[in-house]
């Protein structure tokens, strides 16, 4: 998962040009306007590349989605690795 976490960060300052100084894994992306609503997509696409798995549209919510560390947590629930790991 830290793999992950590192890609994910890497594509928050470099595709969605996140600010790296402003970008920690509680960083609120889209409530504090790091990364503007129409961006949910990419980011969403972005995810489902990396993880190999679709994400329900029923999951596309703020509340897996505002933060690295919802991302994180998400990704892990959705995929059974949180158990694992």
């Amino acid at each position: 998962m830290n793999d992950f976490k590192q890609t994910l960060r890497t594509a928050l300052v470099t595709q969605f040009r996140v600010e790296r100084d402003r970008l920690d894994d509680n960083a609120r992306l889209f409530s504090s306007g790091l990364i503007d609503s129409l961006s949910v997509l990419n980011l969403v696409c972005f995810v489902e590349s990396e993880i190999g798995q679709a994400v329900p549209p029923t999951d596309i919510t703020l509340e897996n989605f505002d933060s690295i560390a919802q991302i994180l947590t998400f990704v892990q629930t959705l995929t059974g690795k949180g158990r694992q790991e």
